[in-house]
Formats: structure tokens, C-alpha cells, sequence
């Protein structure tokens, strides 16, 4: 694998590995709760109009598909975009009630727990 080069002006606060170590417990944590990586089949669809009639299913899957495609953009170089997904899979991921607002927040400071909490199945 070639070597990534940071991008200009990020600091040593939120490096390309700390993206991958949160890819990768995102991941780790929708597997456990069920989800697969899947994107939705047809991205110009619009899947509800308020929050209720938004598939939560669909939803987590898409979001672990896009943690799998953030994985490519970070190697080849694409991080504004890499990091503009992260914060949508965050919001995916408070909205269905994956992790709250102040978890998301210690992630981002390099406070990525180790095991995957455990979420009870809903």
C-alpha cells in the first residue's frame, strides 16, 4: 500500500490512522448490532420525510457501506471528502440512537474505546 501523506493543516489531533481506528469501531459496532455494509440501491430516492419513516435498517447499513468506501477515499488521498463523510456517518449514528452526542465527541479526541459497547438489539 502506498504511504498516505496528511493532508495540509490538520493537526496532529485528527491524523488519517485515528480516522481508520474510528472506521473501524463504527464497523465493529454496527456487526454487532446486526447491520451489514450495503448502500441504498437508488441514492436519488427519497426515503421519508421525517425521521419516523426513515428506514433505521437501511439506514446503519448505509452508513457502515460508507465507512468501507471512506476507507478508499483515505488512500487515495480524497480526505475533505473522507472526513465530510464521517461527520454524516456520525449523525447517522446518533439519530438511530448508535451513540450519543458526548460519545461522538470523545471519539473524536482519540477516546475510541477498545470493545465494542453493547447496545441492546431494537
Amino acid at each position: 500500500m502506498p504511504e498516505i501523506k496528511e493532508p495540509r493543516g490538520f493537526s496532529e489531533d485528527f491524523s488519517t490512522a485515528h480516522a481508520l481506528r474510528m472506521l473501524d469501531f463504527y464497523c465493529k459496532t454496527l456487526a454487532s448490532l446486526g447491520y451489514t455494509s450495503q448502500p441504498y440501491p437508488e441514492i436519488e430516492e427519497r426515503l421519508g420525510g421525517r425521521k419516523f419513516e426513515t428506514p433505521k435498517f437501511e439506514t446503519l447499513c448505509h452508513a457502515m457501506w460508507m465507512c468501507d468506501k471512506m476507507r478508499e477515499f483515505l488512500r487515495a488521498g480524497r480526505f475533505a471528502k473522507a472526513y465530510r463523510w464521517i461527520g454524516m456517518v456520525q449523525g447517522i449514528l446518533f439519530m438511530n440512537g448508535v451513540f450519543s452526542l458526548a460519545e461522538l465527541k470523545e471519539h473524536n479526541r482519540f477516546e475510541i474505546p477498545d470493545a465494542v459497547p453493547y447496545r441492546g438489539r431494537r
